[in-house]
């Protein structure tokens, strides 16, 4: 039984060390998509709508524990015409909320 628990735990820790704390600060308008890569490494995905392409990073926040765990996160790096405009967590801007919310919300106006 000590055995399968043990074995437990190391597959959950597995699974969030690829999920880490996020540090944009190394991160500056105008840089291109390899410098982002070059200091941020892989995005968990990549995404482009409206002639804008965005880079997503999952990440943990250290300061929302809770007992079952830690918080997650994404966060975006918003491309326009192959250089950083924007970066930040989802749904900080608009431009990363979801289109039927963004036009619920004009619709509400």
């Amino acid at each position: 039984m000590k055995h399968i628990l043990t074995t437990i735990a190391a597959v959950l820790l597995a699974g969030c060390a690829s999920t880490k704390s996020l540090n944009l600060s190394s991160i500056s308008i105008g840089m291109n998509k390899q410098q982002v890569i070059t200091f941020k490494g892989e995005p968990f995905r990549v995404a482009a709508i409206d002639g804008l392409e965005y880079f997503i990073y999952r990440g943990f926040d250290k300061e929302l524990l809770k007992p079952n765990g830690f918080m997650v996160y994404e966060a975006f790096i918003r491309f326009k015409d192959g250089k950083v405009d924007a970066y930040g967590r989802l749904d900080d801007f608009d431009s990363t909320r979801h289109k039927v919310l963004l036009i619920k919300k004009a619709a509400a106006k």
